[in-house]
């Protein structure tokens, strides 16, 4: 049976740290196919930076570097509440012949047991976990329907780009020049 991945997140914005990670989980697993989802608004973080037009416009210059990810904007589109439980089963439906990884950060992770129905979540995909600091290059290790990769550290954080947005330093090396030409402009 293929597989394929699902990487969830706020993405604000998008950066190499997602990118990178994303490219080797999905070269670890061996997916078929390895889509970035961005939610429509985190319930368990601050508001958001970008608008979610902004980050789907990020997303899209970002998959054009990146051309073995590929984005799905079943939560950022959608009119309801979103809740990643809806998300997993729509996902199944129109996956039924695929194995499913669902690919989150640690800090994610951490938070999971507040997640509406988050216990269900084992009947619908495999959960791959990426530590925040990882020691090891290239493994995995999994307990049940959890997996723990451990790629190679892109030590990039979102929260660390905003704020040299916000202080108007360089981006440089934190992701790719056509997503910062598209923050200059906003």
């Amino acid at each position: 049976m293929s597989a394929i991945g699902f990487f969830g997140g706020s993405f604000d914005p998008v950066h190499y740290g997602h990118l990178k990670t994303a490219c080797a989980v999905k070269k670890l697993l061996r997916l078929e196919q390895l889509f970035l989802m961005p939610c429509k608004a985190p319930v368990h973080k601050n508001a958001l930076q970008f608008s979610n037009q902004q980050r789907l416009d990020m997303l899209n210059l970002a998959i054009t570097e990146f051309d073995a990810l590929q984005l799905d904007r079943r939560e950022i589109d959608r009119q309801s509440a979103s809740y990643t439980i809806d998300t997993l089963k729509q996902i199944k439906i129109d996956y039924p012949n695929k194995k499913i990884f669902l690919i989150m950060g640690e800090d994610s992770f951490n938070t999971l047991s507040t997640w509406k129905s988050a216990q269900q979540f084992s009947h619908y995909v495999q959960l791959v976990v990426l530590p925040r600091l990882s020691e090891a290059q290239g493994s995995v290790s999994h307990t049940g329907w959890q997996y723990f990769a451990k790629t190679p550290l892109v030590n990039i954080s979102s929260t660390q780009i905003r704020s040299k947005i916000h202080n108007q330093e360089n981006l440089s090396g934190l992701l790719p020049e056509s997503i910062i030409k598209y923050i200059e402009t906003l």
